[in-house]
């Protein structure tokens, strides 16, 4: 199902290095003094692959049904974690339409029980350099093997498609920070070669006309989509003019994503959804059971046996408490918070995550832990986001890697009339 490709020579990884940076703009190339990428790719099957991509396109179709629900249920958006701010923005803003270009991400990992989901990125997943780009460079040395989909290039033409050749999109992102700006040069590339203008662009850009149109305030061009790489949450935190423009975006602008993508980021949504009935058969097999945390009653010494502690705005595993994973210190504070503000945590049941392990032909034969991230671009599957660490805890720390789909680990011939979620590039 997945495996190890050989480990990559010295000269090889300097090379993958440097044209990471200067052909895919990965900027992020070291962090925490070690490298970013992997000196190794993950070998996924052509048929795992293909049950992912079904997996992923049921269950975005389901929870972009329960969205839909959620939107006039706003007592309820309390109840999602969703702070009282980002509340506000988000009653004011307009509800996503067919127009809109939707994109998410589903983190998978391996389990000895069969692939298990972490959480959906449903507002603004990252990833895209990596899972495109890079991913590219890295199939050059295996000639055999064949990629998943760009889904940067995905959600250029998802994009393209709504605003035209010679039209303009804002590519919205948190402008002091390097790797949100690199993943907006890729795509604001892919774009470009679409016939589409892309901008750079912060949150207090977009300028909102009066006939419901949005113009870029630095630019002053009429912008036909906006790409938002700036989390919702985040929106509460700029000054009150910035906030009140996101409400005045008219639906003939497409977004990607809209706000109401928030109402099923949280991870307590499954709570939520199971009180109002809200049925997601598919979604609920693939994510562990989650529980709420009793003010009173949650003061334990460890993280209880079999569950993992998780704040609901949570990301790239930061706050996570796993019983014998989680450094003692981390998951002490991680407690604290949790008592002091339950209703900002859960708990989760805890999944064994499936190891892979290194060939025999492998210099570096020590297991790791993968996370694979599969994207949902317009309804459909689009490529593949891999993070692997050492320990069964995908954080900051994990390093990028390549994902290859090898049809030797594959039975079945690989047929080219299968279903457009198994759509493959040559590498």
């Amino acid at each position: 199902m997945i495996a190890r490709t050989r480990r990559f020579t010295d000269g090889e990884t300097r090379e993958i290095r440097a044209r990471a940076v200067f052909e895919a703009g990965k900027l992020d190339s070291q962090t925490y003094d070690e490298p970013t990428v992997a000196p190794f790719a993950l070998r996924l099957a052509p048929a795992a692959w293909r049950d992912l991509a079904a997996r992923a396109e049921a269950a975005v179709a389901e929870l972009h049904e329960v969205e839909r629900a959620l939107g006039a249920e706003r007592r309820r958006w309390r109840a999602l974690g969703i702070p009282r701010k980002v509340r506000g923005i988000l009653a004011s803003a307009r509800a996503a339409t067919p127009h809109d270009a939707r994109f998410c991400r589903i983190d998978f990992h391996p389990t000895a029980e069969g692939w298990r989901a972490s959480e959906i990125n449903a507002d603004v997943p990252g990833g895209f350099i990596e899972a495109g780009a890079l991913t590219r460079i890295v199939a050059e040395r295996f000639p055999t093997m064949l990629t998943p989909p760009d889904p940067a290039a995905a959600l250029a033409d998802a994009v393209g498609r709504r605003v035209g050749g010679g039209g303009h999109a804002a590519l919205v992102h948190a402008t002091s920070y390097t790797d949100d700006q690199q993943v907006m040069r890729r795509i604001g590339a892919e774009l470009a070669s679409r016939g589409v203008a892309a901008h750079l662009a912060s949150p207090g850009h977009v300028a909102p006309t009066p006939g419901g149109r949005c113009r870029l305030a630095t630019r002053g061009v009429e912008v036909g989509a906006i790409v938002r790489f700036f989390p919702g949450e985040w929106l509460a935190n700029l000054p009150r003019a910035d906030r009140a423009r996101w409400s005045r975006v008219d639906a003939g602008v497409a977004q990607s994503n809209p706000l109401s993508a928030l109402l099923i980021q949280g991870k307590r949504l499954p709570l939520v959804a199971r009180e109002l009935g809200l049925a997601t058969p598919v979604w609920s097999d693939l994510l562990p059971e989650v529980k709420a945390i009793g003010a009173r009653r949650f003061a334990p010494a460890l993280v209880p046996a079999g569950e993992v502690l998780k704040p609901t705005w949570g990301r790239i595993g930061e706050g996570i408490a796993i019983a014998g994973v989680t450094p003692e210190r981390i998951a002490r504070r991680s407690r604290l918070a949790a008592r002091v503000f339950p209703g900002s945590w859960l708990l989760q049941r805890r999944f064994e995550s499936m190891p892979v392990a290194g060939g025999r032909d492998d210099s570096d034969p020590a297991p790791v832990h993968a996370c694979l991230g599969v994207y949902v671009i317009d309804g459909r599957a689009a490529g593949i986001y891999a993070r692997v660490a050492p320990r069964a805890l995908i954080d900051g720390r994990a390093r990028d890697a390549a994902v290859l789909l090898d049809p030797a680990l594959d039975p079945a011939p690989l047929r080219t009339e299968e279903p457009r979620h198994a759509v493959l590039q040559q590498a």
